[in-house]
């Protein structure tokens, strides 16, 4: 187990610090990948129910999480907190309900490709390439959702799977989520303005899990786990340029970017079963390169999960 432990965390650091590389990618690109990469880092953390599900009575899972990302220049950074509760109706099969919340802040400044294709009518020399500054922002994600659980055979409880599958209710809303731009190159260089990604999104994201509990000791616990989500429909990741003498929107002046993609998470959480605490290692060493691969400009990731569950026969001692 310890090797295991040690592997794990080997691969976040080496994860979190894949090297950046000159952007090939304009800042709408960019834009669009900050919240998508926010909200892979809340589908990794979502509860899980605490263990084996018993008919009538109840189990809690309080989480915490915090997350940070750099997409190029831009970085998000942010806590969340979810709250489940589970019950089994029979000796195999129960449900769960669930909720989340997460409020995270945008920052950064650096130099990227002004080149807003969507919108019509732009009187300027582009796409060209520009200083962006005092990149800023709010990012609120939170969703409720309830899901039904099937548990293995009742008699090998610490081997048994359990697969869940459900739905959230989801809202993401991106405020204030705007850049000053300074063109550094081309007819208009000199020209300055501000491009605004504000942008809000509801979705209706079904998923699909899988997790397996084992006991390692007397005290400790250690679950492998995979989940499957995809938000629905993706979401309009609206736009705002204004510049000398012109101020263009999406969707009177064009069409609307999207965000929101599929996403699977894998973790394997460590939980020392007498108090409830558990981290998800797993996590923390997967979504780093997970971030690199699925979404372009992405060079720095973390996530820490850590979350507190609650079973009618946890032992206290």
């Amino acid at each position: 187990m310890r090797a295991l432990i040690l592997l794990l965390l080997s691969c976040a650091v080496l994860g979190a610090s894949v090297p950046a590389a000159a952007s090939d990618h304009d800042i709408h690109f960019l834009s669009e990948h900050v919240p998508e990469s926010a909200m892979d880092a809340h589908y990794l953390s979502l509860p899980w129910p605490a263990g084996h599900l018993e008919p009538g009575e109840w189990q809690q899972s309080f989480d915490l999480s915090t997350a940070n990302t750099h997409t190029d220049f831009i970085e998000i950074d942010g806590p969340m907190v979810a709250f489940a509760a589970s019950s089994g109706v029979t000796e195999t099969s129960g449900y769960e309900v669930l909720g989340f919340y997460s409020d995270m802040k945008i920052s950064g400044s650096g130099r990227s490709v002004l080149d807003p294709f969507f919108l019509r009518g732009v009187p300027l020399d582009l796409p060209q390439p520009a200083d962006f500054t005092n990149a800023r922002g709010t990012f609120d994600h939170f969703g409720v959702g309830a899901a039904y659980v099937r548990s293995g055979a009742r008699h090998k409880p610490d081997h048994a799977p359990q697969f869940i599958v459900g739905a959230l209710l989801e809202r993401a809303e991106i405020s204030g989520y705007a850049f000053d731009y300074l063109l550094v190159a081309g007819a208009d260089a000199g020209a300055s303005g501000v491009l605004d990604h504000s942008s809000r999104a509801t979705y209706v994201t079904p998923f699909i899990g899988w997790q397996q509990t084992r006991q390692i000791s007397a005290r400790w616990s250690w679950s492998p786990r995979a989940m499957l989500m995809h938000p629905l429909p993706p979401g309009d990741l609206d736009a705002r340029l204004t510049g000398p003498g012109f101020d263009l929107a999406t969707p009177r002046d064009g069409n609307a970017l999207e965000f929101g993609d599929p996403f699977v998470s894998l973790g394997v959480a460590l939980a020392h079963m007498p108090s409830g605490l558990e981290i998800d290692l797993g996590s923390t060493a997967f979504f780093p390169s997970a971030e690199h691969v699925s979404h372009a400009g992405v060079d720095h990731a973390y996530v820490v999960h850590v979350a507190w569950r609650r079973h009618p026969h946890q032992r206290s001692d």
